[in-house]
């Protein structure tokens, strides 16, 4: 992979998630990835692209962010031609995750806690099958082919994947589960 990416934390990423696949990455070049993350935690951070071929770099020139990042929580914004700001609290990552609803017709139904469908009651909660989740975003970044010519000559468009391990904790669940229960169900007869 030719690109090298650099975090900058604003809010500090957690650090010693067991089990966490990659813990200190981030300015690796070759590695594609950035520091994991924990479902409903917060994250705030810039990323740093470089173009390296292994012995030279590049500057990068732009970076073209998927509408669709696959993590539902999450915004990336540009802040220059070469970084990002990834931003937002992750939730919903772990669809296998059940909360299994009883509608007015007593039919069942497992749906994300976050469930807008007027139901009677819920009956279960259960945590995903695994408890980690690898995201990938898939950036397309432009690069300066000759960074010593007096004008940038724009290198070929290239994919710049990001990959992000998201890793389960219950608390965020819980809350979900505590709070539907106190709300009761959102059905009236």
């Amino acid at each position: 992979m030719p690109w090298k990416f650099t975090v900058i934390e604003k809010i500090p990423l957690p650090s010693g998630i067991v089990g966490d696949q990659y813990p200190d990455v981030g300015t690796t070049p070759g590695s594609g990835y950035i520091p994991s993350a924990l479902s409903g935690a917060e994250v705030d951070f810039d990323v740093k692209f470089e173009y390296s071929d292994g012995t030279d770099t590049a500057p990068v020139l732009s970076i073209i962010v998927p509408t669709n990042l696959g993590v539902s929580g999450i915004t990336v914004t540009k802040k220059g031609a070469d970084t990002i700001n990834i931003k937002g609290t992750p939730v919903n990552i772990f669809t296998d995750e059940v909360f299994r609803f009883v509608f007015p017709d007593l039919t069942e139904k497992n749906l994300p806690p976050d469930n807008t469908e007027p139901w009677k009651s819920i009956i279960k909660w259960a945590p995903p099958s695994s408890r980690e989740k690898l995201a990938t975003y898939n950036f397309i970044a432009k690069y300066d082919d000759n960074p010593a010519a007096a004008v940038p000559i724009v290198g070929a468009t290239e994919p710049a994947p990001i990959k992000q391990f998201f890793y389960w904790r219950y608390e965020p669940s819980l809350a979900y589960f505590k709070a539907l229960v106190a709300k009761g169900p959102n059905y009236k007869e």
